[in-house]
């Protein structure tokens, strides 16, 4: 009888997908009108507010907050959460010359980092079996472009929505993704039947050509760390070659 229980609880269970942050990297395809390609800043760390403190969260470069828990009453059914990015840290490629402004690496950064509006938005969950479905969202993105460095002078502020169109989820993490349970893991407390994870690649888009193209984030091979921030301080001494010439 006890088995009996628990495996109906369980089934119930499935329904819901419970609020919850989802960990992602930018991936190549990203880019930005004027900007022309842009790689992923990692954030390192974060402190989700849990009591726990800050975190490592790999190569995390934006981080979004699903705000409500959603529950629908059968399969094929669909429900809606509120969504905030909390963090979103972008960089063009190369160096580029944007709006006149020099030639320099260009960094995108959430307004809200200095106090500003935040970005908000919605998905609405779809229910195709008991284990997953598929999903659409939109952000209306407010962000600034700096000059130099995540914290450099801003030289252009603004708003776009990026929306993204039936993507699928399931219930588990992809091999190497960054897992912390009670934030993106294990969200009922017991087990994985309120999880959710964007199966990835999938790209959130505006009609101007921005392209956010979005990664699970995951813990990066220690060489992958190394040959990332090379890449970094070549960028970085090319700048400063070109500014002393």
């Amino acid at each position: 009888m006890a088995c009996a229980l628990s495996a109906e609880g369980q089934a119930a269970g499935s329904l819901t997908v419970e609020d919850g942050y989802d960990l992602f990297a930018s991936g190549p395809g990203t880019n930005f009108p004027g900007l022309g390609p842009l790689v992923g800043v990692p954030l390192a760390t974060y402190d989700f507010g849990d009591g726990n403190g800050p975190v490592g969260i790999g190569n995390t470069d934006t981080i979004v907050h699903r705000l409500d828990a959603v529950t629908v009453p059968a399969i094929g059914d669909t429900g809606t959460t509120r969504l905030e990015m909390l963090a979103l840290q972008l960089a063009t490629a190369n160096p580029v010359n944007f709006g006149g402004f020099g030639l320099d690496t260009y960094y995108i950064t959430l307004q809200s980092a200095r106090g500003g509006p935040a970005t908000l938005g919605s998905m609405d969950i779809t229910f195709t079996s008991l284990e997953g479905g598929t999903f659409s969202s939109f952000f209306d993105v407010f962000f600034d472009i700096r000059i130099g460095a995540l914290d450099g002078a801003i030289v252009l502020s603004d708003s776009l929505r990026l929306t993204s169109t039936d993507v699928p989820w399931d219930r588990e993490p992809p091999p190497g993704a960054v897992v912390i349970e009670g934030i993106n893991r294990f969200l009922n407390g017991q087990d994985n039947g309120a999880d959710f994870w964007p199966i990835t690649p999938f790209d959130e888009v505006h009609p101007n050509g921005a392209v956010h193209r979005v990664l699970t984030a995951a813990i990066p091979e220690p060489g992958s760390w190394l040959m990332g921030a090379t890449a970094v301080l070549m960028g970085l001494g090319y700048v400063r070659r070109r500014r002393g010439a």
